[in-house]
């Protein structure tokens, strides 16, 4: 018998929380903050094909594994199997990521503060 453990609040609540800061302090620094902010927002039912804490875990790891490589100081294409990896994990839960890393190499990020 396999045990499958739900995925809990907190961990509900960090996806949220990585999602927004991604939306909000991230993306902002790439493109037009307005554009930025609302284009990566998980809503309640995206949430739902999150089931367990395995699930979970894997869409925290790759958000932080994006926001990560998104802040690095000298972004390249070395970062992309990884970037790749991430946004592979997140489209099996059917959380649509909007730009490959290309994306971003081609654009100056705004000076982090």
């Amino acid at each position: 018998m396999v045990m499958i453990i739900s995925s809990t609040i907190e961990q509900e609540e960090k996806i949220k929380s990585l999602s927004k800061y991604l939306s909000q302090h991230v993306f902002p620094r790439y493109l037009d903050s307005q554009k930025g902010e609302n284009l990566f927002l998980l809503n309640e039912e995206t949430l739902e094909n999150i089931e367990s804490l395995h699930d979970a875990s894997r869409v925290i790891t790759a958000l932080t594994t994006i926001i990560s490589i998104l802040e690095t100081a000298h972004l390249s294409a070395s970062y992309e199997e990884l970037f790749m990896d991430s946004v592979e994990t997140l489209r099996s839960y059917r959380i649509a990521f909007p730009f490959p890393l290309s994306f971003f190499i081609e654009r100056k990020p705004v000076e982090f503060s």
